[in-house]
């Protein structure tokens, strides 16, 4: 039977008058890996306070491992719950072996001598977290990632049933961030040690665990798995900038693309611009005619490619086809009707081959101006078919030839402006 870690009942707190927590309601149970997200002063932060007992509740209530934590001395919390900050320093020279036994200190007594056993923790906990090498070297000159482990090692000595993590990572490089990240995951797989951990790194949350809590306004505004919490909705609320969800294809969890936070300086007369695309040539250029006030649509894609997947997030009509299938005269008959109050065809750089030579097909019936990026070209395999369509086309309609996007932005900006 599952037990219950750590329970919050609606606890408030803060700082003199000033309220930072809320209200807030959450349960941990053991085994979990709960990751706290949120923006700067929603009260992650505070919230690792309240639970080791460094600041008073207002009101509520939080019970550790059944316990009730206002009623739990300091000595007796330490047993259950340790602390990672985000960095640690001493003013003396202390050893890492030194820095790594101060976890021991709940389990001493006044004047009490470590006895073979805690040497034999503190072993244990210096072998899991890799620090063993350098057991006597002095704590003050590691580097950042080093000092890190060994404060991990220091919780772990502890033996607690929960470790709390104060954003464990930020002052790190990715290296060691994802060593750090490795490491505890490992403790909450192998050890069993029940983690709560805040975390500015949205995708490294999503990687490593296996839920979040999203703090919005001194509470919890969703909670769940990183699927259910992390969608474009929940961040763009959180962050204040446009951005694009997208699953992970090494790890299948979702992860962000911060994509702009100041906006896009809208053009004066925007016009309709459709987008021949597919694979991943045209991510960028479709967001930034959308950013600037350009009615976009696109066709014809396969679902799940990258192209599709900006269509999806940006609300972009698109005509799509399902994945790894060709470009049928049915699905080119609607891309052409897509077309027909288009302004502006863009044959972004994409590479051709049989499959999708047919969303060219046609373009002479189309009213709007044609641009085809020249990448395209150097993409083709169609054996030998492309060019002979495009001269074909050119002789019906005028083709203008950009040799990037940038290109062709600076162009249509221009034309509108006249």
């Amino acid at each position: 039977m599952e037990r219950e870690m750590l329970q919050c009942i609606n606890v408030s707190a803060g700082y003199g008058d000033r309220l930072i927590l809320q209200n807030v309601n959450l349960t941990v149970m053991e085994g979990e890996f709960v990751g706290l997200i949120g923006s700067n002063g929603t009260g992650k932060s505070t919230f690792i306070k309240c639970i080791s007992g460094l600041l008073p509740l207002k009101s509520g209530e939080i019970t550790i491992c059944g316990k009730k934590n206002s009623r739990l001395k300091n000595r007796e919390r330490a047993r259950m719950v340790a602390v990672v900050p985000q960095s640690y320093h001493v003013e003396y020279d202390f050893t890492v072996e030194e820095i790594v036994m101060m976890g021991r200190n709940p389990y001493l007594g006044l004047g009490k001598k470590e006895s073979q056993e805690d040497y034999d923790i503190v072993k244990h906990a210096m072998k899991l977290t890799n620090t063993e090498i350098f057991r006597g070297r002095l704590y003050n000159e590691l580097s950042g990632g080093e000092r890190q482990r060994v404060i991990l090692a220091r919780a772990i000595a502890q033996k607690p049933e929960i470790i709390l993590l104060d954003e464990p990572t930020s002052a790190l490089d990715v290296h060691h961030q994802i060593e750090v990240m490795e490491l505890i995951a490992d403790l909450n797989e192998k050890e069993h040690i029940t983690v709560v951990a805040i975390l500015h790194d949205i995708n490294m949350a999503s990687r490593f665990c296996h839920r979040m809590v999203l703090l919005q306004n001194g509470n919890v505004a969703v909670d769940g798995t990183p699927s259910e919490v992390i969608s474009r909705k929940n961040m763009e609320s959180l962050y204040n900038m446009k951005l694009m969800i997208r699953e992970s294809p090494m790890f299948g969890k979702p992860e962000i693309v911060p994509i702009r936070v100041m906006e896009e300086k809208k053009i004066r007369k925007p016009c309709h611009v459709h987008v021949i695309c597919g694979a991943s040539g045209a991510v960028r250029i479709l967001e930034e005619l959308d950013a600037r006030g350009y009615e976009v649509t696109a066709g014809v894609l396969n679902q799940g490619s990258e192209d599709w997947a900006v269509c999806q997030e940006l609300h972009l009509k698109c005509v799509e086809a399902a994945p790894f299938t060709p470009v049928t005269e049915e699905k080119q008959k609607e891309n052409l009707e897509l077309m027909q109050s288009a302004d502006l065809i863009l044959v972004a750089d994409v590479p051709f081959g049989i499959s999708n030579l047919m969303n060219l097909k046609g373009l002479e019936t189309v009213p709007g101006r044609i641009y085809f990026h020249k990448n395209a070209l150097s993409s083709d395999y169609t054996n030998g078919k492309l060019v002979p369509l495009l001269e074909q086309l050119g002789k019906v309609k005028k083709i203008t030839y950009i040799g990037d996007h940038d290109e062709f932005l600076e162009r249509i900006k221009t034309e509108q402006e006249q």
